[in-house]
Order: C-alpha cells, then sequence, then structure tokens
C-alpha cells in the first residue's frame, strides 16, 4: 500500500461513571472493523483501564496468559499485541492491547522502582510509553485503528493523551479522531454525563470534534419501560433533552446502541463463550451507525 493512502484513525472511548458498558461499546466497535470492512487491516483494541478491566478473562480461554502492556518495551512492541480474530478474506487483524487486570497501576514496571508510586509521574511515564507504541504501530505501512477503553472521568491522563492524539492529526499521522463518551438510560448517569462534559467543554470544545455521546441500552430500558402504562420510551426525546442541556457543543451527535441479549447471554456464569464464537453478538448494529441526533 502506498503511504499516501495509508489511515490511522484513534476511537477514544469514555465514560463518568462505572457500569455503562463503554467497554462493550469499545468491542463492539473493532469486531464491527475487522469483520465487516476491510478499510484497516490492523484492529488494535488498546485497554487504558487503569482502575482494571476483565477483558483478559473475556477474550482468553481458561488457563492461557495474554501478554500484558505493563510489560511493554519499546523495541518489542509487537510483544504486547495478543491476537484475538483474523479475518483471512478481509486481510483484517484485531489485536488486544491488555493492562494486568490485578496489578496495582503505582508499580507496572518494576524497573522505574519507586518513580511509580508518585501519581503524577507514573502517569506521565504510561502516557509516553501508550504513545511510543502508538506510533511504532504506524510506522507499519498498512491503515490502522485503535479504539482506546479509557478509566471512568476525563482525568489529566485522558486529557494528555487527547491532546497528543489531536497533534499527532495536525502532524498527519493520525488521520480521523473520534470522541465517544457512553451512559445508559439511567437518570443520574444522562445528568452526571452532561454536566462532566459542560464543566470539560473549555478542553473538549477546541476546533471541530467527531464526538458522540453514547446512549447504551445496557439494560433493555426499553422493553422495562413497557411495563408502565405512565412511560413511554423514545430515545430521540432523551436524546434532545440532552442536547438541549449541553452548552456550546455545535456537533455533538447523540448515538443510540440497542439492547444485545447474545452478547450478554456469552458472559453469564456456565454460559461463556469466547469472542471468536460469538463474534457477531458484537457487531454493531445498524441504528447505531445511521441514527444518531447533533446538536445544530
Amino acid at each position: 500500500m502506498a503511504k499516501s493512502a495509508k489511515k490511522n484513525k484513534i476511537i477514544m472511548v469514555n465514560s463518568f461513571k462505572g457500569g455503562t458498558g463503554k467497554t462493550s461499546v469499545s468491542l463492539a466497535n473493532c469486531v464491527h472493523n475487522c469483520t465487516q470492512n476491510s478499510e484497516y487491516q490492523n484492529i488494535f483494541f488498546v485497554d487504558i483501564d487503569r482502575l482494571g478491566t476483565s477483558m483478559s478473562y473475556a477474550l482468553f480461554p481458561d488457563g492461557v496468559k495474554p501478554c500484558y502492556f505493563d510489560e511493554y518495551e519499546e523495541h518489542y512492541y509487537e510483544n504486547v499485541c495478543n491476537r484475538i480474530l483474523h479475518d483471512e478474506a478481509k486481510g483484517t487483524v484485531l489485536y488486544a492491547v491488555l493492562l494486568n487486570p490485578v496489578a496495582s497501576r503505582r508499580q507496572d514496571y518494576h524497573i522505574r522502582g519507586r518513580f511509580w508510586e508518585h501519581t503524577d509521574v507514573s502517569v506521565t511515564i504510561f502516557v509516553k510509553d501508550l504513545l511510543s507504541f502508538l506510533k511504532k504501530c504506524m510506522s507499519r505501512d498498512v491503515s490502522n485503528l485503535f479504539v482506546v477503553d479509557c478509566s471512568p472521568g476525563l482525568t489529566d491522563m485522558e486529557r494528555q493523551l487527547l491532546d497528543a492524539f489531536y497533534r499527532m492529526k495536525q502532524d498527519g499521522d493520525v488521520t480521523e479522531i473520534e470522541e465517544l463518551y457512553v451512559t445508559t438510560f439511567d437518570a443520574s448517569q444522562i445528568q452526571k454525563t452532561v454536566e462532566c462534559l459542560n464543566d470539560a467543554k473549555d478542553f473538549l470544545n477546541r476546533g471541530e470534534r467527531d464526538a458522540s455521546i453514547v446512549l447504551n441500552d445496557l439494560h433493555n430500558w426499553e422493553a422495562i419501560s413497557q411495563e408502565y402504562e405512565d412511560h413511554y420510551f423514545d430515545w430521540r426525546a432523551d436524546a434532545a433533552d440532552i442536547l438541549r442541556n449541553l452548552e456550546d457543543y455545535a456537533g455533538m451527535k447523540v448515538r443510540y446502541k440497542k439492547f444485545e441479549a447474545d452478547q450478554v447471554n456469552a458472559s453469564m456464569v456456565r454460559c461463556q463463550e469466547k469472542l471468536v464464537n460469538n463474534i457477531y453478538a458484537f457487531v454493531l448494529p445498524q441504528e447505531y451507525r445511521e441514527e444518531y441526533y447533533i446538536h445544530e
């Protein structure tokens, strides 16, 4: 592939509370791009949830230990890429880049010793290593998609990374950046999402951004509402309310992702199916890709 045709896209997925389905949305973006189109040859699910996710348990058979980004070395950056899916017909590969789910984030790198005991220093080192990893991947002559699954909240680490991503876009290393902020239809989660976005508007509203709020129907709110005569479920009305309460976010979109029963069933105790046996439950549904409200 000619260098001019190469594309590098970053999707930054965040939420302002745990349990919104942020990781499920991240994984759906990865699986969809791996199995449904061939725009990107390499797709990376990048876990930076420093609070510790359970993705390593969900993606690998029992007894198989993945490689963790905690062991990252610049000269051997491929070693932390765990191959999850390979669609030979489309020529796409999905890799998982994971943090150790049980490691203390202040002691990720033993060689850095006591430096990691200082939170600000540990974040700086982590951001530096993550950016180094992304640039190493981008140096290959293929198109890459990086879906970055964040810790809940727009902390200094996420702000540093977003700033760096947009600088990389200005420099031409990144062709596209998308920001997703995930919530469920829970009223308190929606209110917190709106208030946190408004609180961060000076940071998030710099220049043109491709940003969406994703209303994730994690608990099948639509079905629950049908049991009550006094409640009519309408995601469009909820989206309009959200956009009215947002301050100065021209172009902000609100998307809706339906409940996926097969996806939930695959993770139940005694019913676990690994991702490779349940691929299409993680493909982004049509309405998520095509139906959204936008802030004019």
